[in-house]
């Protein structure tokens, strides 16, 4: 009898296991398909992007997810998927550990776009133009393992999409990112604000302009367009979209010190002698017995934005560059990237998004200007980064005149910094993939793969 008790015990023992594993098991399955289709559930008409961005700083993945009438939707708990990792200048001699680098980040993010829908969701990756420098095989080496890299994803995918991008290109998408979290996207041109971002190597100018205007639009130099068509949310939208080289952060302290190599500056802090490179380019920089002084870094800052070139149009801003005519698209300015963090070093931008004068950025500059030691800087400026420091003066210098003397904005001028907007009850940093995601997700024949 013993052990017949000990038998029934056991196969109920053995009943619960098999009842507990199939229950487990259940679970578990359908918790993998609500993985893969509860996002999809919310929508079937549903809409992902997947954009690569390869800056000169990181290479970042962002997946956006949109509804039929283009609003952003969360995946999981955020309005985006975000992951970044190196720079491809790390990988400048070494096109397959960039594509290892990349694969790593579109496995991560093919992760969070339900299956059914991969086939439909376009893959995108736009290099900044400093790419460029790392000279025309290399640069094209790169772009070729990823676009062999991508063909094989379960993504859509083109091989056009991965392209260096052109600052002008750029700063439209960037454009479009800021006035759809801002809600202006669909409305007239009129309602739109103007950006002015400023990355490593450029500045871009972008603001839209009407029909009218845009027909009498001249043609670049080169033979390029000034202005080009972007369709947004039903909406066409003419975009005055110009990258001014080289007056990104890097680039144009290379131009202002190429004046003053191997002499003394007024642009640097008192007692700095070192080395600026930028690219294969190498400055000997020693800062003038005085330190620095913001009247004669100034003129050397007008002399590298060559603002006597020979203007060929009516109204150019400098270099001899046209400044798109003006109009409603430019009565309200956004400062974004280069010119926020410029803002941000010195307090005058205190939040992601502040508004202040032009002249705030003077008052920042002559700040900076004044301070006669490297060790004064740093407390003055304590969240700039120490190799940075010594060039504070020239940078806000920069930041004001190019503003002022460059684009012609009066100095009272009410401004926005920008870094993050609000949207949705959510926070999201301004940058050009969302912009991007969204010209892509405006195509009515995105679907049927013909961007």
């Amino acid at each position: 009898m013993a052990k017949a008790r000990v038998t029934r015990t056991s196969l109920l023992a053995l009943l619960h296991l098999l009842l507990l594993d199939f229950c487990v098991g259940s679970v578990a399955t359908l918790r993998q398909k609500v993985g893969d289709q509860g996002q999809e559930a919310s929508g079937g008409n549903d809409r992902y992007v997947v954009v690569f961005n390869a800056g000169t700083l990181h290479t970042e993945v962002h997946v956006f997810r949109f509804d039929e009438n283009a609003n952003l939707l969360k995946i999981d708990d955020k309005l985006e998927f975000f992951e970044q990792d190196s720079s491809f200048k790390s990988y400048a001699e070494n096109p397959e550990g960039f594509a290892n680098l990349v694969a790593t980040l579109l496995k991560k993010a093919v992760s969070v776009v339900p299956t059914s829908f991969q086939h439909e969701t376009p893959l995108i990756l736009g290099a900044e133009d400093e790419l460029l420098f790392l000279g025309e095989e290399m640069s094209e080496k790169i772009l070729q393992v990823v676009r062999d890299l991508f063909k094989k994803s379960s993504l859509l995918y083109k091989p056009e999409w991965v392209t260096v991008l052109p600052a002008a290109k750029q700063g439209a998408y960037l454009w479009g990112t800021i006035n759809y979290l801002l809600g202006n996207v669909g409305s007239d041109y009129s309602k739109t604000v103007a950006v002015l971002a400023q990355e490593s190597a450029s500045a871009q100018m972008t603001y839209a302009l009407s029909a009218k205007a845009a027909a009498n639009a001249p043609m670049f130099s080169k033979g390029e367009q000034y202005i080009a068509m972007h369709y947004l949310q039903e909406t066409n939208y003419y975009l005055y979209s110009h990258g001014y080289f080289p007056y990104g952060v890097y680039a144009l302290r290379a131009e202002v010190l190429k004046y003053t190599n191997d002499t003394y500056t007024y642009c640097v802090t008192n007692g700095y002698n070192g080395q600026f490179k930028y690219h294969r380019e190498a400055y000997n920089v020693i800062s003038a017995p005085t330190g620095s002084n913001y009247e004669k870094c100034k003129a050397n800052v007008m002399r590298a934005l060559h603002l006597n070139a020979t203007c060929r149009v009516t109204n150019c801003t400098f270099n001899g560059v046209w400044n798109g005519g003006g109009g409603a698209g430019v009565d309200r300015l956004y400062l974004a990237r280069g010119f926020y963090d410029a803002g941000s070093d010195t307090n005058i931008a205190g939040k992601p998004s502040t508004k202040l004068r032009l002249l705030d950025y003077e008052k920042a500059a002559k700040m900076a200007c004044e301070v006669k030691s490297f060790e004064e800087a740093h407390i003055l400026l304590p969240v700039v980064d120490l190799v940075e420091l010594p060039y504070a003066c020239l940078d806000f210098v920069f930041v004001y005149t190019m503003l002022v003397d460059g684009f012609g904005f009066d100095p009272m001028m009410m401004v926005t910094a920008v870094k993050e907007v609000e949207y949705a009850g959510s926070i999201m940093t301004v940058q050009w993939p969302l912009g991007a995601a969204l010209e892509f997700i405006s195509s009515n024949n995105t679907r049927k793969n013909d961007i």
